[in-house]
């Protein structure tokens, strides 16, 4: 408050109460525009009812308006403040890293390192890193516990359901609007009728792959954050089963640590519904376990369906896609409609992958053209992608057979080391010429982006068959370890810019 205040009156009258002196003509004439009005008389419960219209909205300036009320928050970055914030979380996690977060490292280093995993995280915390960090280790210990350790370092997929965590996704518990609130963040519902009804487990499990699979990954989610709606959906005379202080706090402690920001919470209950003592002493409970970040920006909306469906229009979430009516009847034109979208994109990418296992030659020696082309046009994560999946059987089925004694370097091969023969050797001369595709996007990509496109294409390459090789002192072929081949990446990486130059 006083930050802001400070802001957009100057710091000078941070200490001091604000007077219709302190407006300029622009400010009076916004007040006089109808932008507000108070109403005289109370509502039913004796509070007093401000309405906010928005047609002026559009028509003044946003300090004017700033004056008047505080819009919502949108994260800022640069490149350079990212590629800081960034090492500067390297530094703090080889600090203070888990169990957890070691086991993650030994199946999977590049998920943990990867830089868009750890920007989620301070991106959620405003860019805290300290809190970032914490953060991260609690999401992988939740992962762990609720998922098992085996899958703590990949991604959760709908074959890890089982009938139950499926049932409760249909169920009609969540729904992601398809419309953005005024602030153009996404509006997500939790329907409280099978809330108290289904395991903890189940629960945790559904939670995780609709925050981390679907509102994470998108920039806007992560920019932004979200507005958080729970809706009573408690019918009048019925029973609520109500969760218990144990339950609500382990749900809590697991949510908290997802990397997704609350930038608005609704509680919608009808106070004619269940026990609204025990409600608002079950949300009094779980609100303090929260962050005071997310507490100062909940609200608790109480009335009919129709009164909290006003009260959540005139906070900005667009009625057109609510998804219970005004009488309180849940809306099957658009109940799941947003699993099937999210469904028609994996079966989507799924169609992708297999037209190019079609098209990949799993018996011939690999192209190294045919991998990247552009880089800015196809991307290295897009080519890595495709590829996943096809890399088991290709590597069995491309790999030339170990040689007693030593392998014998097949042309597809990388061989490491200095010489003549090395350099020219027919697999070194293709993988020369494949980098080069990627060269802008590796010279341009901050230090800890580097790392991790060098680890990509080393994986790429390996799972279409190529092998990084060294010499022993025996002078026999063998293969590299994943960080020598790493190390090649960068190294050739370096010299293609230094032939550039020259």
């Amino acid at each position: 408050y006083l930050k802001y205040k400070a802001t957009y009156f100057g710091e000078d009258k941070v200490a001091r109460e604000i007077t219709l002196d302190d407006f300029n003509d622009e400010d009076m004439e916004l007040l006089m525009a109808g932008l507000y009005h108070i109403q005289k008389e109370t509502d039913r419960s004796g509070r007093v009812v401000v309405y906010l219209m928005t047609d002026v909205f559009a028509r003044c300036k946003i300090e004017n308006l700033k004056r008047h009320s505080l819009l919502g928050e949108e994260l800022k970055e640069t490149p350079e403040m990212v590629e800081k914030l960034l090492e500067e979380f390297d530094q703090i996690v080889r600090q203070v890293k888990t169990p957890f977060y070691e086991m993650a490292v030994i199946q999977n280093r590049e998920h943990v390192e990867d830089p868009s995993f750890r920007l989620r995280f301070l991106r959620c915390n405003m860019h805290n890193v300290h809190l970032s960090v914490r953060q991260m280790m609690d999401y992988l210990k939740h992962k762990a516990t609720y998922f098992g350790e085996d899958k703590v370092a990949r991604g959760i997929t709908l074959d890890d359901f089982n009938d139950e965590d499926m049932e409760l996704v249909m169920s009609g518990l969540y729904h992601i609007q398809k419309e953005r609130d005024r602030s153009g963040r996404a509006v997500v519902y939790v329907m409280n009728d099978v809330f108290g009804r289904c395991k903890l487990e189940n629960l945790i499990h559904v939670a995780y792959y609709v925050w981390n699979n679907i509102l994470i990954p998108m920039h806007n989610v992560q920019m932004k954050g979200i507005c958080f709606v729970y809706y009573d959906m408690t019918k009048q005379g019925e029973k609520y089963a109500m969760p218990g202080l144990n339950f609500m706090r382990t749900l809590t402690k697991v949510l908290m640590s997802f990397p997704l920001r609350y930038s608005a919470i609704h509680l919608c209950l009808n106070p004619e519904r269940g026990d609204l003592a025990l409600t608002n002493s079950l949300f009094s409970y779980t609100m303090k376990q929260v962050s005071r970040y997310v507490g100062v920006r909940t609200r608790l909306q109480y009335g009919s369906d129709m009164e909290v469906q006003y009260a959540l229009r005139s906070h900005g979430v667009p009625e057109k896609g609510f998804p219970v009516d005004a009488d309180g009847n849940i809306r099957k034109d658009i109940m799941n409609e947003w699993f099937y979208r999210h469904k028609e994109e994996i079966e989507a990418k799924k169609q992708h992958r297999k037209v190019l296992a079609t098209h990949a030659s799993l018996h011939q020696p690999v192209e190294y053209s045919n991998l990247g082309h552009n880089a800015q046009e196809s991307g290295l994560e897009p080519v890595v992608a495709a590829t996943a999946g096809t890399d088991q059987i290709e590597s069995e089925t491309n790999r030339p057979p170990r040689k007693e004694g030593g392998i014998n370097p097949s042309p597809q091969d990388v061989l490491l080391g200095r010489g003549w023969r090395v350099q020219n050797h027919e697999g070194n001369v293709r993988f020369r010429s494949f980098l080069e595709a990627y060269s802008d996007e590796y010279d341009t990509a901050a230090r800890l982006r580097k790392r991790q496109i060098a680890g990509q294409l080393v994986n790429l390459l390996r799972g279409r068959g190529v092998r990084f090789l060294k010499q022993t002192d025996a002078s026999e072929w063998i293969e590299s370890s994943f960080e020598d081949a790493e190390k090649k990446v960068g190294q050739l990486f370096r010299t293609l810019r230094k032939q550039s130059r020259t």
